[in-house]
């Protein structure tokens, strides 16, 4: 995924004005079937109610007491009380989920050093390499399952070059495949990590999605973290950009947990520290909009218009998938999400293939990836049929 998804997106955009059979499923955002952005009209009404003393003043560098018990109460949601009596929690706000990696990666990277990563994956390079680092992967699937026996022996491998690993971990809804861990995979992650004792472990768990997948409890993987041992430390990359739609606003934070206090402590000076010499400060209208749907009050509201959302991303996703599988067209496993991806053997060379007949997605090792969340139903219907033809599958 070295290409600029972007400017896809904008080649997209640009196409649609010529012509009528524009299909843009190349970036990550949610549009509704009458092509509404972000699809939550409360969301964008709470944007504009709000006064100027919550928009444009500097916030707090980590977002403020409130914004950081808001922003925990919201990834941990019922879990909350337990974990905290278990682990030390704090966090930092940061311009997106990407905010939160970024800054993951500088913290506690070293130059030279690797990140261990999937080989199916969002693009975690393009912020390897700000902090001059380099990958280190492992296997994502073995068939339609997650690689365990990858994970741990690449793991291991790593472990014994260098003290300190970044472990970097997607779920639920895999970008850019749709897979989601189940519970019991999700604990034997954790046993793999707590058996590293002689290193240094920083698990980033990148839950950017976590409130779009379609799990029967989508937050019941957050209470095995109080398991972790003292040389793991968690970094939970929250992105609200996704949650609330605003994808513009860059909202996100970097939540820390750990039994060890010190580190905890450690972790927020060190973000802060972080955020200050880089982007200074999360926007204030950002951090104040999750503040709103924090109370319960404007979340009621909030949630009703995320259900519809998730809703209609499902069965979007399923119709996709059930129209691949009748015609013999091959994707990664898939569970919930935005995104799935087509097998293919030339995905630089197939991406282009797709654009020139107006279908505009994003090239990555193995496939191509579509973002189902953007396409109406009357998008999908058929277009399984289209790739396979123009491809020659």
């Amino acid at each position: 995924m070295s290409v600029d998804i972007l400017k896809i997106s904008k080649d997209a955009i640009e196409a649609s004005k010529k012509y009528d059979d524009v299909i843009n499923a190349s970036i990550g955002m949610f549009y509704d079937e009458d092509k509404t952005i972000g699809g939550m009209p409360i969301v964008f009404q709470a944007i504009r109610r709000l006064p100027d003393e919550k928009v444009l003043p500097y916030p707090a560098v980590d977002g403020g007491k409130a914004f950081k018990e808001n922003v925990i109460s919201w990834v941990l949601g019922k879990y909350e009380k337990d974990i905290r009596e278990k682990m030390y929690i704090n966090a930092c706000a940061t311009p997106g989920g990407s905010g939160a990696i970024a800054s993951t990666f500088s913290v506690y990277g070293k130059p030279n050093e690797y990140l261990f990563v999937s080989d199916i994956r969002w693009q975690y390079e393009r912020f390897a390499d700000r902090a001059k680092m380099n990958l280190f992967e492992h296997k994502l699937f073995k068939g339609d399952q997650f690689d365990m026996e990858s994970f741990k022996s690449r793991l291991v491998e790593l472990c014994q070059i260098q003290k300190r690993v970044i472990v970097v971990v997607n779920d639920p809804c895999h970008n850019p495949t749709g897979f989601t861990l189940s519970e019991s995979e999700f604990k034997t992650l954790i046993d793999i990590l707590n058996e590293q004792v002689n290193n240094d472990i920083i698990f980033l768990y990148d839950v950017a999605y976590l409130d779009f997948s379609h799990e029967s409890d989508n937050r019941i993987k957050m209470t095995y973290l109080p398991l972790l041992k003292k040389h793991v430390f968690t970094v939970l990359a929250f992105s609200g950009s996704k949650t609330f739609g605003a994808y513009g606003l860059r909202l996100g934070a970097a939540i820390g947990l750990s039994i060890d206090e010190a580190k905890v402590k450690d972790f927020h000076s060190r973000y802060v520290n972080e955020a200050r010499g880089s982007w200074s400060a999360t926007p204030t209208v950002s951090i104040e909009l999750l503040n709103h749907f924090s109370l319960p009050e404007n979340k009621k509201d909030f949630l009703i218009g995320l259900d519809h959302i998730n809703t209609l991303v499902q069965k979007r996703s399923a119709s996709f998938i059930k129209q691949a599988k009748e015609i013999g067209l091959k994707t990664h496993p898939f569970r919930s999400g935005f995104y799935t991806v087509v097998l293919t053997p030339n995905p630089d060379e197939d991406y282009l293939k797709l654009q020139e007949h107006h279908i505009y997605a994003v090239p990555m090792n193995g496939g191509i990836r579509l973002a189902l969340c953007s396409l109406a139903m009357h998008e999908i219907d058929g277009l399984p049929v289209k790739i396979k033809t123009i491809l020659n599958l």
